[in-house]
C-alpha cells in the first residue's frame, strides 16, 4: 500500500491503462460481436439430432439467405440431446419469408424431424441499453455526490465520484485491451462496476471521517492508509462475488454467459482496486491541499 501513498504513482498507473485502452479503441475499436450491433435475427431449430439434422437445417437456411442476397453477420449455436438451435444475426432487415424458409427446412431435414424457423427484429443496444444505462449512471453520480457532500463533506464526495468515473474508464480500457467481446451486457456490467466503486469508496471515506474525529488531523496520510487497509478485507467479499458469478456463468456452457461473467469480474476487480488503492491517495491529496490553504 505504501507504494501508492504518492498520488503521482497512482495517476501514472491509471493513465497508462486508460491511454492504452484509448489507443486500442482508436485503432481497433471494441471487439463488437454481432450480438452487440445486430438488429434482426433468424432462429432455426430441429427437435432431433439425428443424421446431422442440425447441420442440414443450417445449410438449408444459409442457401435460402444466399438466394435472397441476405448476408448474416454471425450466428450462435445451442445444442442439446433433443435438438439444435442456430441463431443468425443480421444488421438490417431483409426480404425473408418465414413460410418460404420453413418449406426449405422441411424439404431438407425430411420426415420424422421437426424443423422450425422464426424471423424477428431485436432491440438495438446503442438505442436502448447504452443511452438509458449511461443516463442512469450519470444521475446516480450526481445523487451520490450530493449525498456524500452532506455526510462526508467535499473531499470525500469528490473522491467518491472520481473513483466511480475512474472505474468506468479502467473497465472499458481493460475490456478493449483484452479484446473481450462487447456484447449487449457490456454497459450493464460497467454500471455494476460504477455502483460498486461508489459503495466501496463511500464505506472507506466514512471510516476516514470517524478516524479524523478522534485522531491527529495533521496525520492524514497515516489515517487514509490505515483506513484503506482495514477496509480491504471487509470489501474483498465483493470481488469474491464477482469470481463466483464468473464461475457460475462459465459453468452454464454458454459462450455469451462466459463473457458476461468475465466482464462482471473485470468490473468488480476494477472497482475494488480503485477504491482500495486510489482512495487514500486522492483523499490525502485533497485534505492536505485544504489544510495548506
Amino acid at each position: 500500500m505504501k507504494a501508492f501513498n504518492n498520488i503521482k504513482v497512482w495517476i501514472i498507473i491509471a493513465l497508462i491503462v486508460v491511454l492504452a485502452g484509448a489507443v486500442f479503441i482508436s485503432v481497433m475499436g471494441l471487439n463488437q460481436t454481432p450480438d452487440y450491433k445486430a438488429a434482426y435475427e433468424v432462429s432455426v431449430s430441429v427437435d432431433q439430432n439425428v443424421n446431422d439434422s442440425g447441420k442440414t437445417a443450417k445449410t438449408a437456411a444459409e442457401q435460402y439467405f444466399n438466394e435472397k442476397g441476405y448476408k448474416y453477420s454471425g450466428y450462435a449455436t445451442q445444442e442439446a440431446e433433443d435438438g439444435t438451435l442456430y441463431i443468425f444475426k443480421f444488421e438490417k432487415a431483409g426480404d425473408i419469408s418465414e413460410s418460404e424458409l420453413q418449406e426449405k427446412l422441411d424439404a431438407a431435414v425430411g420426415s420424422g424431424v421437426k424443423a422450425t424457423a422464426a424471423y424477428k427484429a431485436i432491440s438495438v443496444t446503442s438505442d436502448i441499453n447504452i443511452g438509458i444505462t449511461v443516463l442512469a449512471c450519470a444521475l446516480g453520480l450526481v445523487a451520490a455526490f450530493v449525498i456524500a457532500l452532506f455526510i462526508i463533506k467535499l473531499s470525500g464526495a469528490l473522491v467518491t465520484v472520481i473513483n466511480a468515473v475512474l472505474t468506468a474508464l479502467i473497465y472499458v480500457s481493460v475490456v478493449a485491451i483484452a479484446r473481450v467481446p462487447a456484447m449487449t451486457d457490456m454497459v450493464l456490467c460497467g454500471a455494476i462496476g460504477v455502483i460498486l466503486a461508489l459503495i466501496m469508496t463511500f464505506v472507506i471515506v466514512c471510516r476516514y471521517k470517524e478516524s479524523l474525529a478522534s485522531d491527529d488531523k495533521n496525520d492524514i496520510v497515516s489515517i487514509a492508509e490505515n483506513g484503506a487497509k482495514a477496509s480491504a478485507c471487509r470489501l474483498g467479499f465483493i470481488v469474491c462475488l464477482g469470481v463466483i458469478a464468473a464461475i457460475a456463468f462459465a459453468a452454464s456452457g454458454s459462450i455469451y454467459l462466459i463473457f458476461t461473467g468475465l466482464k462482471i469480474l473485470i468490473a468488480a476487480v476494477s472497482a475494488y482496486l480503485v477504491s482500495i488503492v486510489a482512495t487514500p491517495a486522492l483523499f490525502s491529496a485533497l485534505k492536505n491541499a485544504k489544510f495548506k490553504k
